[in-house]
């Protein structure tokens, strides 16, 4: 609960806490004081012997940056399953806590939950505002006859919401930058969150037994308070609406300027013919229809404060695209604005519909490859001058993020970003091998580096193969850091429900023995090796399976010699699969004999699934696997002792359990979206 100045209303709502039925596994308050100067703190404490009461204390004004506030204080204590949020003027029935722990015990696939906001009165209000005004909307209620069920998010109300803990754990919050505050602000709060959350796949469920009473007082019986709240969710909902869907004129639909007129009109009428009922709602739709057009016209004003520009030299999906997605995601979610803008790649329509879901703005910012392919490199760069830099600096980036996925594959957007003086951060995807550029080559990369404030690498390896080739050219004060790449620990989990259901979708039996490998059929990976490694064991493994979860170039090499040795019955090719974390539990080892890698994705994904790993000593793996107590490297080639390795392994169960067990959690405290979220903001802070 945030709290400013609540001398008033505190004291009813606490006693009624002191009335509350408690759940099973107990509960805790936390109340985030938000700069009060009215005794606040003195009343909460009087309450301490009461209730398992917890004060923090945020001086920025704002309901939301005292959530995150409580948020940080509550994730650094015990595990917490579910988060329930109030107001300090919401009464709750004694069965609030318990109806919001029932829910979330049996509605397992729903992460945010709901209930009913009833009004408390403190006067009986007027006929007219009963009859004119939109109550739920101006005064936070939502009716306790709507059935229980899944709810559209936007009806879930800050004033009586829960949230599952998991959600927080993935580095959710609060957008600081809506909801109340001190003076002018935009409503919309929890709204906002709520429907980030949609877009990230979280279900909302109704729940209107969790019954709270949201005290209403004299002066929000008001015209001028009500005209007030129409104004600032009009500015609410401009701020919630994506831009661009509709035709603009100063920054707002086209049709929401004619509908003002309208309206205006409408007024001036009823005025003429004294019709007070029509002169309020004429009001009414005015302050709503004004908030927003004042706020999209202060949008078009207002500096664009950091806005980052993500792009590269993308030629398919993979790990250094799905990095830049989720880079997106995290900036996003603290208060940056940012544009995902590579060139059209092989696979991208699920990636952009992705990015879209999550409210995620994309572009198509074309480079011509001027430092990545040498034949008609003048050209190119003259045409990245007169096509590509206007195209860039219409994005009006404040900071442009490059990715490189090889020796110079991004180059040309780091220069051209140079070229239009916007300063530019790199991250490293791959660990590359030493290159010999030529003097014009050299020319041009020093220009390009010379506006670069930041680099960071998905592994040490990475980063010291990126140095050996760059370090000359980077500036003395560029920050460099390794980041490696996350895993949702949400998605991929130790599931023995998983496991069963993906070995009956393939065909594996409960006793069967099943290798797996997650990535692409292509030259790095070796699948060859892994063929060979896979061939060996089955000679005295009758119920061995391998599993290539994957396509690629060598896919039909790969079949004619599964075919030619006869193991067809016993080599799965799953192809392309987009929800690799239903697969990857039917596996007893997930094993990778990559030539190089820059990270390894799927090595954390297996291990966030509980499957021990085996990998190639090889960079990127090595930075994983290098003393880790849920895999074991493998020397590169050496298939025979590879084949003792494994079979050691699979003779071992309770070793790979053990292994499981330690992989998961390494996996929760180095590679969660928490852990790497908070890497990312911390690497971005002050670089804008």
């Amino acid at each position: 609960m945030a709290t400013f100045n609540g001398v008033r209303t505190l004291p009813k709502v606490l006693d009624a806490y002191t009335q509350l039925h408690s759940p099973e596994e107990g509960w805790r308050l936390l109340v985030v004081d938000n700069g009060s100067d009215d005794g606040t703190r003195e009343l909460l404490m009087s309450y301490a012997s009461r209730l398992p009461l917890h004060y923090a204390y945020e001086p920025r004004r704002g309901k939301n940056a005292a959530l995150n506030r409580g948020l940080a204080v509550a994730m650094k204590g015990p595990e917490t399953r579910l988060f329930v949020f109030t107001d300090d003027d919401a009464t709750p029935e004694r069965d609030w806590l318990v109806r919001y722990a029932d829910a979330a015990n049996e509605r397992q696939g729903f992460a945010i939950f709901g209930g009913s906001i009833v009004p408390d009165w403190s006067e009986m209000p007027p006929e007219w505002l009963l009859r004119l005004v939109p109550c739920g909307l101006t005064y936070g209620l939502t009716d306790p006859k709507l059935p229980e069920g899944p709810v559209y998010p936007g009806l879930v109300w800050g004033a009586n919401m829960a949230v599952r803990g998991e959600v927080f754990r993935h580095g959710y919050r609060f957008d600081e930058s809506i909801g109340p505050a001190a003076g002018e602000y935009a409503m919309g709060g929890e709204v906002s969150f709520t429907r980030l959350l949609e877009g990230a796949g979280f279900q909302s469920w109704f729940c209107p037994a969790a019954r709270v009473a949201h005290h209403i007082r004299p002066v929000q019986l008001t015209p001028d308070w009500v005209m007030a709240r129409a104004r600032r969710y009009g500015r609410g909902a401009c701020r919630l609406t994506k831009a661009g869907q509709f035709p603009e004129l100063f920054g707002a639909p086209r049709w929401m300027l004619r509908k003002y007129m309208e309206e205006l009109g409408g007024l001036a009428t009823a005025m003429l013919l004294r019709q007070p009922e029509r002169i309020f709602q004429r009001r009414w739709e005015l302050a709503y229809l004004g908030g927003y057009i004042a706020e999209a016209a202060a949008a078009i004003k207002r500096p664009a404060s950091r806005r980052i520009v993500l792009t590269s030299f993308s030629g398919e999906l993979g790990g250094m695209e799905l990095r830049m997605l989720d880079e997106a995601r995290f900036l996003k979610g603290v208060g940056y604005e940012c544009v995902l803008a590579p060139p059209r790649f092989v696979g991208d329509e699920r990636w952009r519909q992705s990015a879209q879901d999550e409210c995620v703005e994309i572009a198509d910012l074309k480079v011509p490859p001027m430092l990545e392919e040498w034949p008609w490199r003048h050209l190119n760069r003259l045409r990245a001058m007169a096509f590509s830099a206007p195209a860039l600096r219409k994005l009006r980036p404040d900071l442009v993020h490059v990715a490189f996925c090889w020796t110079t594959y991004g180059a040309s957007a780091l220069w051209l970003a140079q070229h239009c003086g916007v300063p530019a951060v790199i991250s490293v995807h791959n660990a590359f091998p030493h290159t010999e550029f030529n003097e014009w080559q050299r020319g041009q990369l020093q220009r390009a580096m010379s506006g670069v404030r930041g680099v960071y690498a998905v592994s040490d390896s990475a980063m010291n193969h990126f140095l050996a080739l760059y370090r000359q050219w980077l500036p003395a004060g560029a920050r460099l850091a390794v980041i490696p790449n996350c895993v949702d620990m949400r998605r991929f989990q130790a599931s023995p429900r998983r496991r069963a259901a993906a070995r009956r979708q393939w065909g594996i039996a409960d006793n069967d023995e099943v290798i797996g490998s997650v990535g692409r059929l292509s030259g790095q990976k070796r699948p060859e090796e892994l063929l060979a490694i896979f061939a060996s064991l089955a000679q005295t493994r009758p119920r061995l399976k391998l599993m290539l979860v994957g396509t690629g170039p060598l896919e039909s090499t790969l079949r004619e010699t599964v075919r030619r040795q006869r193991l067809t019955r016993r080599v799965i090719f799953t192809g392309f699969q987009a929800k690799v974390e239903s697969i990857i539990p039917a596996m007893d080892l997930h094993l990778l004999v990559s030539l190089r890698e820059g990270f390894g994705i799927a090595t954390i994904e297996a291990m966030a699934c509980g499957v021990p790993v085996l990998a190639t000593r090889v960079p990127g793996s090595a930075d994983i696997l290098e003393g880790s107590a849920g895999g074991l490297l493998l020397a590169p080639g050496d298939i025979d002792n590879a084949v003792l390795t494994i079979g050691a392994l699979l003779d071992d169960p309770e070793r790979r359990a053990e292994m499981g067990r330690q992989g998961r959690a390494e996996a929760e405290a180095r590679y969660a979206v928490p852990v790497i979220s908070a890497q990312v903001e911390a690497f971005y802070d002050g670089l804008t």
